[in-house]
C-alpha cells in the first residue's frame, strides 16, 4: 500500500519533468497568440493558445512568465512557445517561471509516507514478535503487546525454544465448532492450556478461516477447518479453540 501511494504521490512531479525534458531535447520553438494577461501578487500570468497547425484544438494554455516575457506579450500580442511535434500539450513558453509545487508537493508526501511506513514497521516487529516466558511440554506461554498466552508450536519446535527467547511468528486459533454471530465483547480467556476462547469483531472472511479484531487492535485468525462462518465483516463473534503460533521460517 505504501508503495502504491508513493506512485501516485510522486507520478506528477516525474510527469512534469519528464515533459520537461522533452520539451528541451525534442520541442521547436512556435509563436503563440496570447489570449489573455494578468498580475496576481506582482506574479505575471499569461494565457495563449498555439498555432492551428500545431494544435487544431485550439487549446487554451496557462503559464507564470518572468515580467520581460509578459510586458513583451502584451505589447505584440504574440508569444514565443516552444513545444513538441505532435504532442501540443507538452509545450514551454519563453520566460516561463518553473513552478515547483509538485516537487514540493512530492517531497513533504515521501515524508509522511515514510514516516507512515517506520510507524507500520515498528507495529509490525511489536506485534510479530514474542518472548518466550515459560515452556512446558504441551505447550510455550508467549509474552507480547501485553497478551501472555500459551500456544502450540510445529512438532520439534518446542524442544528448541528457552525462556527469554525472541521468537517471531503469528498465531491463529484452530477452531472447535462454527463461527456464529453474538454479543459485542472483546477478548481472550484461556480455557486451560493452549485453550481459548477469543472475542471479538469479524473485520475479514475467506474460505476456511476469519479474521477477528480486539479493542486494542490486536488481531487472530481463526482457522475453521471444516466448521462454517455464519457471521459476517463487522459482526462480534465468539469462538473456541486452540491457539497455535507458526514461527518465522529464517
Amino acid at each position: 500500500m505504501v508503495l502504491v501511494a508513493l506512485f501516485l504521490v510522486n507520478l506528477p512531479f516525474v510527469h512534469q519533468a519528464f515533459t520537461e525534458r522533452k520539451v528541451t531535447n525534442s520541442g521547436r520553438d512556435v509563436e503563440a497568440t496570447l489570449v489573455d494577461s494578468r498580475t496576481i501578487n506582482d506574479r505575471y500570468f499569461v494565457d495563449y493558445r498555439l498555432p492551428t497547425s500545431v494544435d487544431k484544438s485550439r487549446t487554451k494554455y496557462s503559464a507564470r512568465v518572468d515580467a520581460a516575457t509578459y510586458d513583451h506579450a502584451r505589447e505584440t500580442g504574440v508569444l514565443v512557445v516552444r513545444v513538441v511535434p505532435g504532442a501540443p500539450s507538452a509545450n514551454r513558453p519563453a520566460g516561463e517561471v518553473p513552478s515547483s509545487l509538485f516537487l514540493v508537493v512530492a517531497v513533504i508526501a515521501d515524508a509522511v509516507l515514510l514516516l507512515i511506513a517506520v510507524v507500520f514497521l515498528r507495529r509490525w516487529r511489536r506485534w510479530s514478535l514474542h518472548e518466550v516466558t515459560a515452556v512446558e511440554p504441551d505447550g510455550v506461554t508467549l509474552t507480547s503487546r501485553g497478551h501472555t498466552l500459551t500456544v502450540v508450536g510445529p512438532d520439534g519446535w518446542t524442544a528448541r525454544v528457552r525462556p527469554g527467547d525472541k521468537v517471531s511468528g503469528s498465531m491463529h486459533l484452530v477452531a472447535e465448532g462454527d463461527v456464529l454471530p453474538g454479543l459485542p465483547q472483546s477478548g481472550l480467556e484461556q480455557v486451560s492450556g493452549s485453550s481459548y476462547v477469543v472475542r471479538g469483531r469479524v473485520v475479514d472472511t475467506r474460505a476456511g478461516r476469519v479474521e477477528l479484531e480486539m479493542t486494542d487492535g490486536f488481531r487472530i485468525v481463526v482457522e475453521t477447518g471444516g466448521f462454517r462462518i455464519r457471521a459476517d465483516i463487522r459482526d462480534s463473534t465468539e469462538v473456541r479453540g486452540t491457539l497455535c503460533f507458526t514461527p518465522t521460517v529464517r
